[in-house]
């Protein structure tokens, strides 16, 4: 969720201000996974792809108090369409929060109490050329290797948080960082359901071994993460 040019104090607020919305539950007991529908395989084109490469990675990103998602570009399978408005990106970034908190331009206490309650998401999608830029300020990228089938699965995932009518993603506007915007997600953020259960369920789902269940804080689940097997930056 860092801009396409580096700006080493706006990606720093930025990110505190979008993960505050991460933090509303700090008196309650563990976190609760959503998970889609069990996914059908990837198709025949989107296995033989991954011939031409080497090993495939997923992406967690922890700044602060929130974590989020990378995928390369050219992993994305049903993700591709959101590819669309952002041509030149190589790789995308992938959060989800509260749409009240998430999309204020300066949220405030009200926006983070009402957080608390089972309450409406969006789904914030950044592009970037390279994860360099991802990697502003006290925001880190941990890459975790993957199979194909897992990538898919991670693609998936991240569909399912969407609200989809007629097949289509709502776009609700710019989000606050170069070459971002924030898409409806119809799923629901609340105190036991944060941006940190939502990440580390997207990889629990895509079938790599970390459970999600206990998840509120990006503490709890950086430490779930790297304990997966780690590669190379891409």
């Amino acid at each position: 969720m860092i801009g396409l040019a580096r700006q080493p104090s706006r990606p720093r607020i930025a990110f505190r201000g979008l993960g505050m919305g991460c933090l509303c539950a700090c008196a309650l007991l563990g976190g609760c996974a959503e998970m889609p529908a069990r996914t059908s395989p990837p198709p025949p084109l989107f296995l033989a792809s991954a011939t031409s490469h080497g090993p495939l990675v997923i992406g967690m990103l922890v700044a602060g108090w929130h974590t989020g998602l990378v995928l390369p570009a050219e992993e994305l399978g049903p993700l591709g369409p959101l590819l669309q408005r952002k041509r030149r990106a190589h790789y995308l970034s992938f959060g989800w929060g509260n749409r009240r908190f998430y999309m204020a331009a300066h949220p405030g206490s009200g926006d983070a109490a009402a957080a608390l309650f089972r309450s409406p998401s969006a789904l914030f999608v950044q592009g970037v050329a390279t994860p360099a830029e991802l990697a502003a300020g006290d925001a880190r990228i941990h890459w975790v290797c993957a199979d194909r089938g897992q990538v898919w699965r991670a693609d998936r995932y991240i569909e399912a948080a969407l609200f989809l009518p007629d097949g289509k993603p709502v776009d609700l506007g710019p989000g606050p960082l170069p070459a971002s915007r924030f898409y409806a997600s119809d799923e629901h953020y609340s105190a036991v359901h944060t941006c940190n259960t939502w990440t580390v369920a997207a990889l629990q789902y895509a079938g790599l071994a970390v459970r999600a269940g206990g998840v509120i804080f990006a503490g709890q689940a950086a430490p779930r993460i790297h304990a997966l097997r780690a590669c190379p930056a891409p």
